[in-house]
């Protein structure tokens, strides 16, 4: 038996969830007790197969002819990111060098190289997104890869793009 406090603009009611028939269910989707009227959850991105923007399902590696898995390659951009939260707590928490494996010095050039990356990712945003508008493709989409991944973002961005037109010829 545990309990819930629940109520949107209202008194806040708490609710007792118990396991017996009688009583009101907990619910792990709506994170509430229930007791017969279920609420409906609101679709924010409804995902379809006939998405005009369709993932790759190989990476080119451009100007070679050698090709990685869709997979490797959102690994690459996973561990791109871990390798910046990584530079983050390096540069700016200063745990690290409280314990000694870095000097102040070594911290501030992690801060420095992350400034740096930040800089050259938001203008890497930039021209994803004046490439996007150009080629229809949603800007804020093309703007969040370009940041967040660089380069890759905006090859991936490129490759959607390239993948919708020939989709369209073949059409």
């Amino acid at each position: 038996m545990y309990s819930t406090t629940t109520g949107l603009g209202t008194k806040l009611q708490r609710q007792t969830c118990t396991s017996s028939s009688s009583a009101p269910k907990y619910n792990p989707v709506y994170r509430s007790c229930t007791s017969g009227r279920h609420l409906r959850s609101a679709t924010l991105v409804k995902a379809g197969l006939d998405d005009p923007w369709p993932a790759p399902s190989s990476y080119k590696l451009w100007p070679t002819e050698i090709s990685i898995s869709s997979g490797l390659y959102n690994a690459i951009q996973g561990s791109e990111l871990l390798f910046y939260g990584a530079l983050v707590d390096a540069g700016f928490s200063g745990d690290w060098s409280r314990i000694g494996v870095l000097t102040t010095a070594q911290e501030l050039v992690a801060q420095q190289a992350w400034w740096f990356i930040l800089v050259a990712h938001s203008a890497v945003a930039a021209i994803a997104v004046q490439y996007a508008l150009r080629q229809g493709y949603p800007p804020l989409q093309a703007g969040v890869r370009g940041l967040l991944f660089g380069s890759l973002g905006l090859y991936d961005v490129y490759l959607r793009c390239q993948a919708a037109k020939q989709s369209q010829r073949s059409n």
